[in-house]
């Protein structure tokens, strides 16, 4: 099934305070620049108490190998009725603009999103692994390292969606300690222009099933 767009009903208004949207992404490699892609992403929309909205995952065709199977789980298989990336940009950055951007190690996703057409939605971003030395003993600051200093559950690494709700949760447990990212969530709403469509045909996110 193929659309122009998101359909309306299904479009997040964009409001003075939007919140935050968790990503994670699941690639082919280390690096856009010697041809790597992404393979799978999830994106977790929240506002700005931490409550979640809603969340969005899809496998991706990387139109490649998948790569390190052994690590995300992914085969060639899985993703090869999946939809390519442009043809889910619309839901990216219709779920990204005027939100302020959280991920674990930020500077790994960053590096994928902002080789994207439409990379301008991404204005405001927080990294809850540079967050960790202010809320957490010291210690390793993997996402699953820091998960279990904070008490938060972890299991199933490396899907996109597991990954995405736990920096999620560990965003949480640094909110509920009195901190805010006001000014942060402020500049990412108000420069949010008006939202256009990338203009390219858009298909539905297809889903791998995660046994939690």
């Amino acid at each position: 099934m193929t659309t122009s767009g998101l359909e309306s009903a299904h479009r997040p208004s964009m409001s003075t305070r939007q919140g935050y949207v968790v990503v994670d992404l699941e690639t082919t490699g280390f690096s856009p620049a010697k041809g790597d892609q992404i393979c799978e992403i999830a994106l977790i929309s929240m506002d700005p108490d931490g409550t979640i909205v809603e969340e969005w995952h899809s496998l991706i065709n990387p139109r490649r190998s998948t790569g390190a199977v052994h690590v995300h789980g992914i085969t060639n298989a899985m993703v090869a009725r999946a939809p390519a990336i442009e043809e889910v940009l619309d839901e990216i950055w219709q779920r990204i603009a005027g939100r302020v951007l959280v991920a674990h190690n930020a500077s790994f996703d960053l590096r994928f999103l902002n080789v994207l057409p439409g990379s301008h939605w991404v204005t405001e971003t927080l990294c809850t692994q540079r967050l960790a030395p202010d809320f957490l003993p010291d210690g390793k600051w993997t996402l699953a390292a820091c998960c279990e200093r904070a008490g938060i559950p972890f299991f199933n690494a490396h899907a996109a969606l597991v990954d995405a709700r736990a920096a999620a949760e560990l965003l949480r447990f640094y909110l509920r300690r009195g901190v805010s990212w006001q000014e942060e969530l402020n500049r990412a709403a108000h420069t949010c222009d008006e939202w256009r469509p990338c203009g390219v045909s858009q298909r539905q996110a297809r889903q791998r099933q995660i046994h939690l």
